[in-house]
């Protein structure tokens, strides 16, 4: 029996382990494939999308177009691609967050959005810039501290206490008990919340402590 060539093995490793329409990242497919060289991965998955088997979301990042879609251009989501990316690993751990307009928003502070998403990531190496993922703008940008599961709406609330008049339509003291129900049961200590206020600017610091800062909302 002919054993399958390394594209199809590709090929099929992703169509079973990812479906369609999911993203795919290199540095995951290498792991699957230790035996094969990084070269010879890039140069499959290449093949694959000259053969529109799959498609390429950004560098590193694929995704496998269903078969069966109606639409001639396949659909690879933008959420799932930044998720995977840049938030949060296969499992479960966060190693990121989206911060300025978005949480602003969600946190109804304000009715204002943004066509560019700002995200903060453990997986960014260096400064801040600007990425092209489909036909949207992403900032990314490398946190003040490291991003963890317990820390991430911390980290949020502190990026907007950090320019608050830029993302809020509500004073600071009209706003602190939406704040304050975010932050909620967050596992931090005292002591840990100090170090990561610290790491910010100033005015970060004073809005933080001015509404209360971390007696209003520690429950370790």
């Amino acid at each position: 029996m002919k054993k399958p060539t390394i594209i199809n093995q590709l090929y099929s490793y992703i169509e079973k382990a990812y479906g369609y329409n999911n993203p795919v990242l290199l540095k995951d497919i290498c792991d699957a494939f230790p035996d094969f060289k990084r070269g010879t991965i890039r140069e499959s998955l290449w093949r694959l999308v000259e053969q529109e088997k799959l498609i390429k979301s950004k560098n590193g990042v694929y995704g496998l177009p269903n078969p069966n879609r109606i639409l001639k251009t396949p659909i690879l989501s933008f959420e799932e691609s930044i998720n995977k990316i840049y938030i949060e690993n296969d499992d479960g751990t966060i190693v990121g967050y989206k911060s300025g307009y978005f949480i602003a928003n969600a946190l109804s502070l304000t009715t204002q959005t943004s066509c560019v998403y700002e995200i903060f990531s453990n997986e960014v190496a260096n400064k801040k810039r600007m990425v092209q993922i489909k036909n949207f703008r992403v900032i990314i940008n490398k946190p003040r501290v490291v991003v963890t599961n317990d820390n991430y709406r911390l980290l949020q609330v502190l990026d907007l206490l950090n320019d608050f008049d830029k993302y809020s339509e509500y004073s600071l003291e009209e706003s602190k008990e939406l704040l304050f129900e975010y932050l909620n049961n967050i596992e931090l200590s005292n002591g840990e919340i100090e170090l990561i206020v610290n790491q910010y600017p100033k005015d970060a610091q004073i809005r933080f402590y001015k509404i209360g800062g971390s007696n209003a909302f520690v429950h370790k």
